[in-house]
């Protein structure tokens, strides 16, 4: 259960202490990347994020910051560039940054009506880790995750990958979401998105809101929201 209270100087150096003496004793087999050794042996604010999430807990931070480091070596979190992304999917409007929500924070746009599941799953999650590395770049703050429903259909809904857009939020990046909009669900797809709030951790499905034209802004303000979505933003994508 994340907390508003903030950790100890103490605490932030323990994890710290601990994540690199583990380092020494136990090198990965393949090196992390110096960007995020760097962030983690001069900057507070990763440490201090992921113990506020995880409630003031030194081992359960330990555990997952560690594993984290992990998976970005991994994945190559830190060499992905929009050079090295899937062209189509990067220019296609299929997920894409723009406008924020009623709390100032950047609403990272998944269009689910351009998804289906022949498309390749794992260039698309590069394409989400791209835009949230950016962002955090540019603000270091929440974001909302606004998944577009409009004008979707059942060859549109792909539960797996909607399963692991959530995984890499929950488990990567479990500080980073404000709110999970769900907007302009279509009818037909009711039954399948039950199935998808079976799966969702608790604290995501406490900022999950499933919105229309008519409530959206309680959200996202017109000025912010695209005409698709009933507001006054005529914007069309170019990636930039």
């Amino acid at each position: 259960m994340p907390t508003d209270q903030e950790p100890t100087a103490e605490q932030i150096a323990e994890v710290r202490t601990t994540i690199l003496k583990k380092l020494e004793a136990e090198p990965p087999a393949e090196p992390f990347h110096p960007n995020d050794l760097r962030r983690l042996k001069e900057s507070d604010v990763w440490i201090t994020r992921l113990l506020k999430v995880y409630d003031l807990d030194v081992e359960k931070t330990n555990t997952r910051l560690w594993d984290n480091l992990i998976w970005r070596q991994s994945f190559g979190v830190n060499d992905i560039t929009d050079k090295t992304l899937n062209q189509e999917f990067l220019n296609d409007g299929s997920i894409y940054a723009h406008n924020k929500d009623r709390d100032g924070k950047p609403l990272l746009i998944i269009s689910i009506k351009k998804h289906s599941k022949s498309r390749n799953q794992e260039d698309l999650l590069r394409i989400i880790v791209y835009w949230v590395e950016r962002l955090q770049q540019e603000s270091n703050d929440k974001i909302t995750l606004f998944m577009d429903m409009t004008g979707s259909g059942l060859g549109n809904m792909d539960i797996d990958f909607i399963k692991a857009i959530i995984g890499i939020f929950e488990t990567k990046y479990p500080y980073v979401p404000n709110y999970i909009l769900v907007h302009e669900l279509p009818f037909l797809l009711n039954a399948a998105f039950k199935i998808v709030k079976t799966f969702l951790p608790e604290e995501a499905l406490k900022i999950l809101k499933v919105t229309t034209k008519k409530d959206i802004d309680q959200y996202v303000d017109k000025d912010n929201c695209l005409k698709l979505w009933g507001g006054n933003d005529d914007y069309e994508f170019k990636f930039a």
